[in-house]
């Protein structure tokens, strides 16, 4: 297995006209690399891909592949309504040194189990690169049952499964799939999950959380691996973390708009989000500063 431990879905910063900022996100990367973290998620719900042109994502595959080099693996979700255009941003992602792609159900028609084992293993059976399934069903609109993932581990280049379902009994269930295919990676995308899943088996996690504070989600993680004790108050703090920055402002957005407004109050990035979200109220944002403030003792 070549993929474990903290793996942060990157951002993607934006400048106030809304291009990507390249020199931010230099400095994002450096920041998580710095941290400890294990792997980069690239272009994931965190990166807002679904907002960007596919010359935009592109640019962001390439930048991310040259800054990380061969320091740590990069994994680029290349999930799109177009079968065709998720091989071609693989093929991309395959030349410019991703490690492995990510592809989430397509996500506009209703479709069956049956027709994700077939559309995922066609798609697998042509990509370039190893892949892992990712399971969002808030976002897709369709749900990766464990039964599927278990068919699709059977598939030679699928490699291991995201999930940001914030199901521990989900988890505690695919992790089962280990015992026939002990490669086979299961990463929990819900940070708030991130120690019960890793004691339930998991292999590590996606949290978005560890763009502002990678170190301290990498101690988390070994702290857990290890058994350690003071891994379930660690795990308490990254709770209170979401409660406190994720939920300011309307629900349907407070992810988004809280996360990169704490990148700005730490100095990572600006807060600029892609269309159609619209960036904090003066207010809002002073109510996320004072939150964050709170917390900081805690996670530094």
């Amino acid at each position: 297995m070549f993929l474990r431990g903290i793996v942060p879905p990157l951002v993607t910063p934006l400048t106030p006209g809304g291009e990507f900022d390249a020199p931010a996100y230099a400095k994002l990367m450096e920041r998580v690399i710095a941290g400890g973290v294990h792997g980069l998620f690239v272009m994931g719900s965190t990166g807002e891909f679904t907002s960007f042109s596919p010359e935009f994502r592109r640019n962001i595959v390439q930048e991310s592949c040259r800054i990380a080099g061969k320091r740590i693996p990069v994994v680029v979700n290349v999930s799109d309504t177009c079968l065709q255009s998720s091989l071609e941003l693989t093929r991309f992602a395959a030349e410019t040194g991703a490690r492995a792609v990510a592809i989430c159900p397509p996500f506009y028609f209703a479709v069956t189990q049956a027709d994700l084992i077939r559309y995922l293993t066609k798609f697998a059976q042509s990509s370039e690169l190893p892949v892992f399934l990712y399971n969002i069903p808030q976002n897709a609109h369709h749900e990766l049952s464990v039964d599927t993932v278990a068919r699709l581990a059977a598939v030679p280049n699928i490699v291991g499964l995201k999930n940001s379902n914030g199901n521990v009994d989900y988890m505690s269930k695919v992790v089962e799939i280990k015992r026939h295919r002990p490669d086979f990676a299961v990463l929990v995308g819900t940070e708030e999950i991130l120690k019960p899943c890793v004691d339930a088996g998991a292999d590590g996690g996606v949290p978005g959380g560890a763009n502002m504070f990678p170190e301290f989600f990498a101690r988390l993680y070994q702290a857990a691996i290890d058994g350690r004790s003071e891994a379930a108050r660690m795990q308490e703090h990254v709770v209170r973390m979401a409660e406190s920055l994720y939920t300011v402002g309307a629900a349907q957005t407070s992810y988004f708009r809280g996360l990169k407004a704490a990148l700005a109050e730490l100095g990572v990035c600006g807060d600029t989000l892609a269309e159609p979200f619209g960036p904090f109220t003066e207010e809002e944002r002073e109510e996320l500063r004072s939150r964050l403030n709170r917390l900081l003792p805690d996670l530094k």
